[in-house]
């Protein structure tokens, strides 16, 4: 059973490779991790230390999400990931000359804290870029990959 998901997964994967409207943005490492049957929670733990999350957040021994100092003063005053994420899906709406000050600070913040890794400003619509594509069919979404770091691995 699990070379029928590897299977299926590399399909996937091949799929959206050969996709015209994929954008670029590959990670051979992942796609290795993927290939090799690594579990949700090594796939969780690799986004989570080469995709931006960790200059903010920390995983502590219980499995608990923590801050980093560089986290504790940039969560000051926000709303946290998935807020951004749902205000973002609004402000893109708005185009970028319209902007309130506010909207244009909240989308520089989600540049800088690597949302664009997976998640694609478009004018008008929010959009996957072919990373964010791969986690999504992998269910390792902003969501999972929280929720998957900050809970101890059964043994």
């Amino acid at each position: 059973m699990r070379y029928s998901i590897v299977a299926v997964l590399f399909t996937v994967q091949v799929a959206l490779a050969q996709s015209q409207n994929a954008p670029a943005g590959s990670d051979p490492a992942l796609d290795k991790m993927v290939a090799t049957g690594k579990s949700p929670q090594e796939l969780a733990k690799y986004v989570f230390d080469t995709h931006g999350c960790k200059s903010c957040h920390t995983i502590g021994r219980d499995g608990k999400l923590g801050y980093t100092d560089k986290g504790k003063e940039r969560a000051q005053n926000f709303e946290g990931c998935i807020k951004m994420l749902t205000a973002m899906t609004v402000i893109v709406q708005t185009p970028e000359d319209k902007r309130t000050a506010q909207q244009r600070s909240k989308a520089a913040r989600f540049e800088e804290f690597g949302c664009t890794s997976c998640h694609k400003l478009t004018p008008g619509a929010m959009a996957l870029t072919e990373m964010g594509a791969k986690l999504s069919h992998l269910h390792l979404g902003c969501v999972e990959v929280e929720k998957l770091t900050s809970t101890k691995a059964k043994n």
